[in-house]
């Protein structure tokens, strides 16, 4: 687990800060971010970083301490912000609902630490209360920027328009409150884009209001967030939320390609990278990610290399075929493979195309009965045309009839046969419903998140 907004330099944790960290560890928190909001902070949050391996800080000038922000403080900051690990700015921004420092000098620190993380390439941590009209202003004056949204105090629409803006929503412990709006607003994200924190020693989980939190307890906000997101697990959340972490702080998380990997309770087996279509919203077109699994494959692995990785796997109830490119290019070693784990008696799936009779230039359709259970075709389309568009087939412009053929063939030969298409502009979501109504297959419409 991960926790982005730590403030472990606090006074609150000067009799057992040691020993608070100590216990995080134990518990899985992979990483803390410790946020600075003075010089002092600052600097108390580099010791920190400095005494243990998998603590970072931000250095910054909360809007409450901006009326400190002189020449000489700014230049001590710029000098902390190139701490090797530094890795980020903040936490910064504007508080209009206590106004601890003057309006104007809110506005002018906020401004002055944007350019300096700007100027150094790191993302910033923003702290915004009352002022998200006027705090968004500023960001899209000066060019947006990379970052964190911390303790997210706006609807849907505001989180929408920070990740259009490239931020990060940051979630912690009021998730987890009664009538809290947070689960909708995560909802309405991408998965991709949210981060887990705490803000310890404040705004404890509602397990424990009214005490002191702690980093460990961001297990809580993973816990809500599955509730929001029930199509992944604990392990999925807290897997996605790092690598997360890992793209906006530049730290260094595992990033191993995967042959063999899990997603909720299903198994997937990655075959191959290469693909007879080129559509736009494939995720190989914007970093190879899938749930926080890196499917760029250094080489296409053999079938010993597969069995050995799913040897190491338990708890699931389906095997998928899957990655990020076209598994009946590997038609041979998934029908081998499908051969081997039917003693498993788990439900197979094959997510496709469904070009694999073009591909193999036979009836594939026919050789996958009775060792593939389902087939999910990615229909992707209403006609040719839109077809031809949007996933640029390699076979050409006559690829449209020979996908759906592939289904309807697939289902003659008794195999659980689904289509899905993905809910971008240009398909026509109940035209593609005609064209699977008209075979007797249902369809699936998945939700786009770029």
């Amino acid at each position: 687990m991960i926790d982005t907004h730590a403030h472990l330099d606090f006074s609150q944790f000067d009799k057992d800060r040691d020993e608070v960290i100590s216990t995080c560890k134990k518990n899985g928190v992979q990483f803390i971010i410790n946020i600075g909001v003075d010089l002092k902070s600052s600097l108390a949050g580099i010791k920190l970083a400095e005494k243990y391996d998998f603590i970072y800080a931000t250095v910054g000038f909360h809007p409450h301490d901006a009326k400190n922000l002189t020449d000489s403080a700014f230049d001590e900051l710029q000098k902390l912000a190139t701490h090797p690990k530094v890795v980020g700015i903040g936490e910064i921004g504007l508080d209009f609902y206590r106004n601890l420092s003057p309006v104007k000098l809110q506005e002018k620190a906020f401004i002055k630490q944007l350019d300096l993380a700007k100027k150094l390439n790191l993302p910033v941590v923003l702290h915004i209360r009352k002022a998200l009209d006027q705090a968004y202003e500023i960001l899209h004056r000066r060019g947006h920027g990379q970052g964190i949204l911390h303790a997210f105090p706006g609807d849907k629409s505001y989180a929408i328009e920070g990740i259009d803006m490239g931020y990060y929503i940051a979630f912690g412990g009021p998730i987890t409150y009664p009538n809290s709006r947070g689960p909708a607003v995560a909802g309405s994200i991408p998965i991709s884009r949210i981060l887990t924190e705490t803000d310890c020693p404040y705004l404890p989980p509602q397990k424990y209001r009214g005490k002191r939190n702690q980093p460990d307890y961001v297990r809580y906000v993973i816990e809500k967030l599955v509730e929001v997101f029930p199509k992944y697990i604990f392990e999925d959340i807290r897997r996605i939320t790092i690598k997360n972490a890992g793209r906006v702080f530049n730290i260094p998380v595992d990033d191993t390609p995967m042959l063999v990997y899990k997603i909720g309770k299903s198994l997937y087996i990655n075959l191959t990278g290469r693909c007879t279509n080129n559509c736009y919203f494939c995720p190989k077109n914007h970093g190879f990610h899938v749930a926080g699994h890196n499917l760029k494959l250094n080489r296409e692995p053999d079938e010993k290399e597969i069995l050995q990785k799913m040897s190491e796997q338990d708890n699931y109830n389906e095997i998928v075929f899957c990655g990020l490119g076209e598994p009946t290019l590997r038609a041979d070693l998934m029908l081998s493979l499908a051969k081997s784990l039917k003693e498993k008696k788990t439900p197979i799936r094959l997510n496709t195309n469904g070009q694999g009779n073009l591909i193999n230039k036979t009836d594939l359709s026919k050789k996958m009965a009775g060792l593939i259970d389902i087939v999910n075709v990615s229909l992707n389309a209403h006609d040719e045309k839109t077809y031809n568009g949007i996933c640029q087939p390699q076979f050409g412009e006559k690829v449209f009839d020979k996908v759906i053929d592939f289904a309807r063939r697939c289902k003659q030969m008794g195999i659980n046969t689904i289509f899905s298409v993905v809910d971008i502009p240009e398909i026509e979501i109940e035209a593609c419903k005609k064209i699977a109504d008209n075979i007797g297959i249902p369809l699936r419409v998945r939700k786009y998140a770029p």
